[in-house]
């Protein structure tokens, strides 16, 4: 856990590695005291896992998620959609709590894609995807493979590291205009992006 305080509203950041079936009780263990809750993940994702018993959707799962989980299996059982993120949204809801989305929503990531990925960088992701899964990471353990794996992609297909970057800096603006109405936050974010987050959260101050 990773605690910010902006004004009077003390944040903590929970990082957990997306996929991850265990990570789940990480969630629940940090889970309750707070007047507010939030994951990196834009509203219609969020509404997706609320209603994920109603709705067949694969998330948004492509060829480069495919292979990364063939790494992360490694360290236990892996899932589609976050393990994580699926625990804070089951809980809130016994609470009659909404999870605040902290990342894009689906036509705002549309927009900033169109802006940081060129076309020819997008038909890499295939090419990437395969190498990516032959690839050997000697990643100590599943938060390491996440921000190794995330490198490993972003090394490769440049658009998608300034992709990384956009949503970082908009997480953390949406953390802040959170602090100007909550006195507490949970806020989980896939551990990948939380160094990025924070210093978008700190150069904003």
């Amino acid at each position: 856990m990773i605690s910010e305080r902006i004004g009077d509203c003390r944040i903590d950041i929970l990082p957990v590695v997306n996929g991850l079936v265990t990570e789940a009780d990480k969630v629940t263990d940090a889970y309750g005291g707070y007047e507010a809750y939030a994951a990196s993940m834009g509203f219609e994702g969020i509404e997706g896992i609320a209603h994920r018993g109603e709705i067949e959707d694969d998330f948004g799962v492509n060829e480069l998620d495919i292979a990364y989980a063939k790494h992360l299996e490694k360290f236990g059982q892996v899932e589609m959609p976050s393990p994580a993120v699926c625990r804070l949204v089951d809980l809130c809801a016994k609470d009659g709590l909404k999870v605040i989305p902290l990342d894009m929503n689906d036509e705002e990531y549309s927009e900033a894609y169109i802006q940081c990925v060129k076309t020819l960088e997008f038909v890499k992701e295939h090419r990437v995807a395969k190498k990516g899964y032959r690839h050997t990471f000697q990643s100590p353990g599943p938060e390491e493979l996440a921000r190794d794996w995330d490198a490993f992609v972003n090394s490769h297909i440049k658009g998608y590291g300034r992709l990384a970057e956009t949503r970082e800096k908009f997480i953390a603006n949406q953390l802040k205009d959170t602090a100007r109405f909550r006195k507490s936050v949970l806020a989980v974010i896939e551990v990948e992006r939380v160094e990025g987050v924070l210093k978008a959260l700190r150069e904003t101050e």
